[in-house]
């Protein structure tokens, strides 16, 4: 069979020059991009003989730099898998989102609500290590720690032939973003070897075709396999098929009766000129063949009562289509999305010029500054996130869904004090919207249980949530008192907020957005108390107990803590989501009949009463703490404090006083401390890596940081800590170090707010634009309020923008320079502030032409 997709991958370096002749034909579209795609010419290490006993399966924090960080990602929301391209032997590691180690339980500790006066008591006295052990001992979940997210297992397609004939040209290997293919081909006795994978979010399968160009010369042996708790046997039900079930071996702690979850994942092969057989054990034999299909599968019980049931019929509905029919029905539902957004920051950089691999390198060896790299992980971000959070599934955890190990590093949960909502911080203005639906469902089950935590643990209403969570919806403290952190659902109220402004959607306010801020809400009210009489702000509101997420302070006689009360991000967090709260409401509101105004009476008592946030006299930084403290650690890579700068909005230009100390404070805290080896070598508490000399080191890091000095419109600077992204926090696929995805998810966001920031509910058209971008476009760009917005710049500035109205109402634009405002060729009134603001009212499905009149 000769497919259409085959065609298009097969001559890709065709279509990119073509795309050139379009694009200078058509030099005022703003469609044109190269092709997304990341290539290689080797294959991802694979050792000679596969083991689970190699150190990279039994130590969590093994990060090795070959194999794993070299494979490719392809993913349907709930399936995942990475693809080594091996040639003789290749391996496809194999996930299901659901499948976690662990039950549900109720893990809420009933001594911390009797308890919890004495600690806030202790810690206003500041006798902090006697709060500390307390807390140790009474505010803990039971257990005190999660149990992991897990691999599903690996599929292994070895060719049979003389193991001595080694020898294979014509090697290449990528992935397209383009069309979430990952593609393998090679030659081998002059023959012409092609593997092509692909995971469908319509069909729920990972389909993988193999072909020759000579006939009968595909012989494999293929292998279904899982380190522990599996068994593999071919399927009694359906021919040509392995089966592979198992069942977590994870005992009740109170019944001892098994409450692992049950699993099974069916693969099926179709040929039609070879010979298939699978024997007892599982291990398939194909002889003989042209072309051989597999049809991959899985399914938990954690959705479904019959795992092997559900498997079986999900491949009997793709194997009645065609590999055509599944192809086009994939493509268009991942073209739907993945399209909306199209970026060129160069029209010199060429997809082709070097591996994906060589062309990091060249970056990391020789700080070489590429475009094309930009454009990729911007797109590469949109590509994990579609791959791994698709409506009714859960959401990207700390690894996306990819994950080899029985027992990751942190257990590739979802960590919310900053992880699990930078995989979210782009979705919106990178026009996936859809995307986030699996956050706000997470959400919706956190509310439901952690109602009973906040109830049981602080007597408290509403819900809490606190520093991580598993699929099990663990709302109460985990691994230690640094996990009595109770902000995590004020951080993920934001994202609900942000998810209505940008759409404007007062259904999903009214039904599901506010019900879940107002739940939040409540614990917070409840939960914060008034500082003592005799002390620095008597009677403001503070959370107690509290923690700046990782970082410690020294008080005056040299004693150092974690655990603290009135922490400024918490307080930053509380005033953020009050804030929205009491806009929610006035916009739920209609005239004559306010919309719950006993909740907006009691939200605006308590916000003019929280502490505020202070700027120390002695620095000029904003304070992380209720009092000046000293910092131990002057570089700690957490910022927690500038949380209203980013990614809050209660910090901005229109706060010139706080504006100005949140960059004090970035400042000093990228600066560091160049003695730190010795004035801060006996620190209570470990460093994992100071900032120093202006640096930040890949990851999470890069990305706060860029963001922080996007808000502060310093686009030199967030540029750097982008190229630091790329130079020290990219492996070869873009996954992260860590095994982390957060830090490549967010690069999507520090790219799109480059272009494009509409956080102070204005649309700033090119806010940030480095230098080195001197010429480029981008369309399809979401902005709050309902706008869509492609953007075009020469010699670094604005020559045209097109804003597409999706709801009406009018458009605030900030600009620098003069500008005309056409609807359908005619210029339309606008109106001018003194704040380099022009307002002009749209039509809803109008697209105005923003175009620059000083060029």
């Amino acid at each position: 069979m000769h497919f259409i997709y085959i065609t298009v991958l097969r001559n890709y370096r065709h279509i990119f020059f073509a795309l050139l002749v379009i694009q200078a034909f058509f030099s005022q579209a703003f469609s044109q991009q190269k092709p997304m795609l990341l290539w290689f010419d080797t294959p991802a290490f694979q050792p000679k003989e596969f083991s689970y006993k190699a150190e990279e399966f039994t130590n969590p924090f093994r990060f090795e730099e070959k194999g794993w960080f070299e494979a490719i990602p392809v993913g349907n929301g709930r399936l995942g898998a990475m693809v080594f391209g091996g040639v003789f032997g290749e391996r496809i590691q194999l996930n299901e989102s659901s499948l976690w180690d662990g039950y549900p339980r109720d893990a809420t500790n009933p001594l911390s609500a009797k308890s919890l006066p004495r600690i806030q008591q202790l810690m206003f006295a500041g006798k902090i290590d006697e709060a500390e052990q307390l807390a140790e001992k009474t505010m803990l979940g039971i257990p005190l720690r999660i149990n992991p997210y897990q691999s599903l297992g690996d599929l292994f397609i070895e060719q049979i032939q003389d193991k001595a004939d080694t020898v294979y040209t014509n090697y290449r290997r990528w992935l397209s973003l383009d069309s979430a293919v990952a593609v393998t081909q090679f030659q081998h006795r002059g023959i012409n070897y092609r593997r092509e994978v692909f995971a469908s979010n319509p069909d729920s399968v990972i389909v993988i075709r193999i072909v020759c160009d000579k006939p009968s010369n595909l012989n494999l042996r293929i292998k279904l396999m899982r380190e522990r708790d599996a068994m593999s046997s071919a399927s009694t039900s359906e021919p040509n098929a392995i089966a592979m079930q198992g069942r977590i071996n994870r005992l009740n702690d109170k019944t001892k009766k098994p409450a692992g979850m049950r699993f099974c994942s069916y693969v099926k092969a179709v040929s039609n000129t070879g010979k298939i057989t699978v024997a007892k054990n599982g291990v398939m034999t194909v002889k003989d063949a042209s072309e051989l299909v597999l049809y991959i599968t899985a399914a938990t019980s954690y959705y479904q009562k019959n795992p092997a049931s559900a498997c079986i019929q999900t491949i009997k509905r793709a194997v009645s289509k065609t590999v055509p029919d599944l192809f086009s029905s994939h493509l268009a539902d991942y073209q739907s999305l993945y399209d909306r957004v199209k970026i060129n920051l160069s029209a010199q950089s060429n997809p082709y010029e070097l591996p994906q691999d060589k062309r990091l390198e060249r970056v990391i060896k020789n700080s070489f500054e590429d475009p094309y790299l930009s454009e990729l992980l911007f797109q590469y971000g949109r590509y994990l996130l579609i791959a791994s959070s698709r409506k009714g599934g859960l959401p990207a955890n700390l690894q996306g869904i990819w994950n080899q190990s029985m027992n990751p590093p942190w257990s590739s949960d979802f960590h919310i004090n900053i992880n699990l909502q930078m995989n979210y911080m782009a979705a919106e203005a990178v026009n996936l919207s859809e995307c986030t639906l699996p956050l706000f469902s997470l959400i919706d089950s956190l509310a439901v249980h952690g109602k009973h935590t906040a109830k049981v643990m602080y007597n408290a209403r509403g819900w809490v949530v606190h520093h991580l969570t598993d699929v099990f919806w663990r709302t109460s403290p985990v691994d230690g008192v640094v996990g009595i952190w109770p902000m995590g659902g004020g951080w993920l109220a934001h994202h609900l907020f942000d998810h209505y402004l940008f759409l404007r959607d007062q259904s999903f306010l009214r039904e599901r957005a506010f019900p879940l801020m107002k739940g939040v809400a409540q614990f917070y009210l409840d939960f914060l108390v008034p500082i003592p009489e005799g002390m620095p702000m008597a009677g403001k509101l503070v959370t107690n107990p509290s923690h700046s997420p990782e970082n410690a302070f020294e008080k005056e006689d040299g004693s150092q803590f974690q655990f603290t009360y009135g922490a400024t991000m918490d307080i930053q967090i509380c005033r953020e989501l009050f804030t929205n709260c009491l806009q929610a409401i006035d916009d739920l509101s209609t005239p004559g009949k306010p919309f719950d105004p006993q909740f907006k009476a009691e939200l605006e008592k308590a916000l003019a009463n929280l502490a505020p946030v202070q700027i120390s006299p002695q620095t000029g930084i904003l304070q992380e703490w209720i009092e000046d403290y000293k910092e131990p650690e002057i570089g700690h890579r957490h910022i927690s404090h500038l949380y209203s700068l980013f990614p809050g909005n209660l910090i901005n230009a229109q706060t010139p006083d706080l504006y100005a100390a949140a960059r004090k404070s970035l400042e000093r805290r990228l600066k560091g401390n160049p003695n730190a080896v010795t004035e801060e070598a006996k620190n209570r508490y470990k460093s994992y890596g100071s900032y120093l000399d202006g640096k930040s080191f890949g990851g999470w890091q890069s990305v706060w940081i860029a963001m922080m000095w996007l808000r502060l419109g310093e686009a030199e600077e967030a540029y750097k800590h982008h190229q630091y992204q790329l130079k020290y926090g990219m492996k070869p696929n873009f996954f992260g170090a860590a095994y982390q995805l957060d830090g490549t998810f967010g690069s999507s966001n520090v790219v799109a707010e480059m272009l494009l920031q509409s956080n102070t509910g204005a649309l700033n058209l090119l806010p940030a634009l480095p230098k080195f971008w001197q010429a480029g476009f981008i369309s399809g760009l979401r902005a709050r309020n309902g706008f869509e917005v492609d953007i075009r710049w020469e010699k670094n500035q604005l020559t045209e923008a097109r804003v597409t109205s999706n709801n009406g109402g009018l458009c605030r634009l900030l600009v620098t320079k003069p500008v005309k405002v056409f609807l359908n060729g005619q210029e339309i009134a606008k109106t001018k502030n003194n704040q380099n603001e022009i307002t002009f009212s749209t039509q809803k499905g109008g697209v105005y032409t923003i175009n620059a009149t000083d060029l």
